[in-house]
């Protein structure tokens, strides 16, 4: 916040945050945000649980949350009833952040407790839902995120005139990430309440100077979009790609509609922030995720024959630790285990998925990103997810569910296992073909293989369990 403060003085006109037609200047954002930091300042409530959607107030009590030296928790303004109360017991009296001219008059008197005493470091506890659905507390430190827009700004020289914008819901680590590194380099916020194409294609042809961050979902969604109306996006911007690996096809649509994009991907979690980043302004090598990001230190785990094994990051852009009820707060994890799968070739990272993803055929391990990464180089794929399906006698199986570009041009089993044959390096084959209308996402954009198998595979195949 001292930054932000620092670009209200040095540039109080320049534009802070654009909300469709409002906009904000640093100087209006500074008044605002100290304005609600003096009225939470003066309550006794350590912990404060934040709603956020793609409101501009919201973002504006995050902001005041951290001003007033709180302990913010951001979560999902339409969040179910029982998922705050999972929430909520987290912590010792917390306090639901609503309206802000009243929120004093619902303060309980706090329980007697250090825990959070003194924040110091700590910007904020966010949660992810887990991979066992159950929210997932993770403690975020100022430190970590400046070392990270430190290091972006080393690798993408950031200047005071660009802009930047997120289409995720703000409670997500990418979009708070996103809002909170574009006001620390003093430039310009452009706030989105949804996600579509015809959004993000005007965003590009109207803003100067544009940083998008987005998820490969997001990138097909606008690559489809300029192919169905046979269209060029001929200015000059840039895609940070995050969230899951960009496969070649669409990285190469990309580039055919958007001649002069500049791409940047980037690999990490919530958890570590960015652990590399992809450079290459075309097609990377194969499983290629980039470079190691300044600072950090990658240990493979337990490799295999390959190389290949669990990725465990040491670095200054680690989370804290993870927030679980009446532990003290420590110092910044020494070694996150990320629980993917990869290898080190010199200072290049190689990423090969979830290690829960890898699928276990009758012994032989297989991992889901060799079949996509080929599959998806024929034209009668569109999108496809490849997974394991159990199996009495295999252990798993392996099936792939598939958007056909065309359904009347699609493949047969036979004939995507004689594809398979002449391109992957070792024997490997589809044992069940699922074709989908379409692929469902998570909220962020993300695909749930775990989903996928509950939805379209187990009715069609009686062995899943």
């Amino acid at each position: 916040m001292k930054r932000i403060d620092d670009w209200q003085v040095k540039n109080a006109m320049q534009t802070a945050i654009i909300d469709g037609e409002d906009a904000l200047t640093y100087q209006e954002l500074e008044e605002r945000v100290k304005e609600r930091a003096d009225i939470l300042a003066g309550i006794p409530q350590k912990v404060i649980l934040a709603p956020m959607s793609n409101d501009l107030d919201q973002l504006i009590n995050f902001l005041a949350l951290i001003r007033a030296d709180k302990v913010a928790v951001p979560v999902n303004a339409g969040i179910s009833y029982q998922g705050l109360q999972d929430i909520l017991m987290q912590f010792e009296a917390p306090l639901v952040l609503t309206d802000i001219h009243t929120i004093s008059l619902n303060a309980a008197v706090p329980i007697d407790s250090d825990e959070y005493a003194s924040p110091s470091d700590l910007a904020f506890i966010g949660f992810t839902s887990g991979t066992t659905g159950q929210p997932k507390g993770y403690r975020r430190t100022h430190q970590s995120w400046v070392k990270s827009f430190e290091g972006t700004n080393e690798l993408i020289r950031q200047s005071g005139n660009q802009s930047a914008t997120v289409f995720g819901s703000m409670h997500y680590s990418l979009s708070l990430y996103t809002l909170m590194q574009t006001l620390y380099f003093g430039q310009t916020f452009i706030l989105n309440q949804h996600f579509s194409t015809k959004r993000l294609i005007d965003l590009v042809k109207q803003t100067k100077s544009l940083t998008c961050y987005l998820v490969p979902t997001m990138i097909h969604a606008l690559v489809s979009k300029l192919e169905d109306q046979n269209e060029l996006l001929t200015e000059n911007y840039t895609i940070i790609s995050s969230g899951a690996k960009l496969n070649v096809d669409i990285r190469r649509k990309l580039y055919h509609y958007c001649p002069n994009v500049q791409l940047y991907e980037f690999y990490g979690s919530s958890e570590t922030s960015y652990i590399s980043m992809e450079t290459v302004q075309g097609i990377p090598s194969d499983n290629s995720v980039g470079q190691l990001f300044p600072g950090v230190e990658v240990v493979i785990d337990h490799p295999n024959a390959e190389g290949v094994g669990e990725i465990k990051v040491r670095s200054p852009l680690n989370f804290a630790c993870y927030h679980r009820k009446g532990e003290d707060y420590v110092a910044t994890v020494a070694c996150v285990s990320t629980g993917d799968l990869g290898k080190l070739a010199g200072n290049t990272l190689e990423y090969y998925g979830r290690k829960d993803d890898c699928i276990n055929r009758g012994g032989e391990k297989f991992y889901p990103l060799e079949f996509e990464r080929h599959l998806l180089k024929l034209a009668a794929v569109d999108e496809i997810v490849v997974l394991g399906i159990p199996d009495e006698h295999y252990n798993e199986k392996i099936g792939a569910v598939i958007v056909w570009s065309d359904q009347n041009q699609v493949m047969s089993l036979n004939e995507i296992n004689s594809y398979l044959s002449a391109q992957m390096s070792r024997p490997a084959k589809i044992d069940h073909v699922f074709a989908v209308e379409a692929i469902p996402k998570q909220n962020n954009g993300k695909i749930s293989r775990k989903q996928l198998l509950r939805d379209s595979v187990k009715e069609r195949v009686s062995s899943v369990i």
